[in-house]
């Protein structure tokens, strides 16, 4: 009998762990595509996560509330990089802080107004994605938020022109990135005109199906990463700007 139970235990020790699929949004340097791959700091930490807990992960750029909700439905999904809200905290297995970030806001070049506090933000239309920074302004009871679907599509509404219907005065995102993306959108004049809204951690976020082992696993990876100084290294998102 016990002869069997030793064989049954080594048996379940390498079973091979289910491929993995890992959501994330477009926003540089944290991910983004490069010649058709996904890549930035965040996208780096997790793959390596993934490799060194013989977790087979593919990773899919989408839309923030697309992959948010295939990570909440899908068994076999998760979503980086994902703040750890409270009102989020029962619905995933939470594996991190993989990373921290700041947020800014930015306006055009041309913007003269003078911000001393988070609240002198109030009186203008903020643009900004629904995800945790969008989040954090409805705590703080912005009144003018302009909801986007990504980041991206926030710079072309930026203007200086306060009767423009569709536009808006500020855009908070973080802090490293904004003009590489604003560059993409095809706006190079943009300026940060109010430092360090706030700041956060970022977590691997992954459905309450993914088997404790498998979480239990990537997060062993990532202390191992801590540990030896990798995760410090790849989570440096100097190392992606201007590309």
């Amino acid at each position: 009998m016990l002869r069997w139970l030793v064989l049954l235990l080594t048996c379940v020790v390498v079973s091979p762990v289910g491929a993995m699929t890992f959501y994330t949004e477009y926003n540089p340097p944290m991910n983004f595509k490069v010649g058709g791959k996904v890549s930035g700091w965040a996208t780096d930490v997790v793959a390596e996560m993934a490799k060194r807990a013989g977790v087979p992960a593919e990773v899919v750029l989408s839309l923030w509330d697309e992959g948010y909700a295939r990570a909440k439905d899908q068994a076999d999904a998760c979503i980086y990089a994902a703040a750890r809200r409270p009102e989020r905290v029962k619905l995933f297995q939470w594996v991190g802080p993989i990373g921290r970030a700041r947020y800014s806001a930015f306006a055009l070049e041309g913007f003269s107004q003078k911000l001393s506090r988070v609240d002198d933000l109030k009186a203008l239309r903020v643009g900004v994605v629904n995800d945790a920074r969008a989040s954090y302004l409805r705590q703080r009871e912005f009144p003018n938020l302009v909801i986007v679907a990504q980041d991206e599509d926030v710079p072309r509404k930026l203007t200086l022109d306060a009767g423009r219907a569709d536009g808006v005065d500020l855009w908070v995102t973080r802090t490293l990135g904004a003009k590489q993306i604003a560059k993409e959108a095809g706006v190079g004049g943009i300026k940060e005109v109010f430092a360090d809204i706030y700041s956060q951690d970022y977590w691997l976020a992954c459905n309450l199906q993914v088997p404790q082992e498998t979480v239990r696993a990537l997060m062993l990876a990532l202390m191992e990463m801590q540990k030896d100084g990798t995760l410090k290294k790849l989570a440096d998102p100097t190392r992606f700007l201007d590309k």
